[in-house]
C-alpha cells in the first residue's frame, strides 16, 4: 500500500511539475518588431494596441507593479529627468488590478505627460511575452521599431535614454 501511494504522489508531483513547465526560450532579440499586443488604455478604457505606436519615435515599454515601491521611485526619478526622454514615446503597462493601476497615474499626475501612455494588462501578455520577473522593466525600441535593449529593477534614466 505504501508503494502504491508513493508511486501515486511522485507521478502527480511529476505531472504538475511537467504541466507548469514555460518555454524557456525568449520569443525577441535584437532588432526583433513591437510585438502584436493589446491592452486597456486607463485613461478611457479604450483598447490600446501596437497599431497606436508612433512608429517615428523610440519606444521605451516600462513593465510595473502599481503597488511597487521600487516602481514608484523609478516613475518619480523618470519624471523628474522627462527632458531625457521627453522625445520618446513611453509605454507604461501593468497587470494590476484595473483600479490599482488608474491609481498609480493619478497619484504620480501621468496625465501631464502626453508622451507616456499607461495600459492596464489583464491578459498577462507582456509579463508572459518579455518573461517579466523584476519590477520595474524596461524594454527599449529604436524609432525603426526595432528591439534594442531590456534594463531591469534598478533603471538608470541617462542609460535609458542614450539606449538607441
Amino acid at each position: 500500500m505504501k508503494k502504491v501511494t508513493l508511486s501515486s504522489l511522485l507521478v502527480f508531483f511529476f505531472l504538475i511539475g511537467f504541466t507548469q513547465k514555460k518555454d524557456v526560450n525568449v520569443p525577441f532579440g535584437p532588432n526583433t518588431p513591437i510585438p502584436v499586443f493589446s491592452m486597456m488604455n486607463v485613461v478611457d478604457s479604450v483598447p490600446f494596441t501596437n497599431s497606436n505606436i508612433n512608429k517615428k519615435k523610440k519606444t521605451i515599454f516600462i513593465y510595473f507593479g502599481a503597488d511597487c515601491g521600487h516602481c514608484s521611485f523609478f516613475t518619480k526619478k523618470m519624471l523628474d529627468s522627462i527632458d531625457l526622454i521627453k522625445n520618446t514615446q513611453i509605454i507604461m503597462v501593468s497587470s494590476s488590478e484595473f483600479s490599482h493601476v488608474r491609481k498609480f497615474y493619478d497619484e504620480n499626475f501621468l496625465a501631464k505627460y502626453p508622451m507616456i501612455s499607461v495600459g492596464f494588462d489583464p491578459t498577462y501578455y507582456f509579463i508572459t511575452y518579455y518573461s517579466v520577473n523584476q519590477f520595474p522593466t524596461a524594454y527599449v525600441y529604436n524609432k525603426n521599431g526595432k528591439f534594442v535593449k531590456s534594463f531591469a529593477s534598478e533603471i538608470c534614466i541617462k542609460e535609458l535614454a542614450d539606449t538607441n
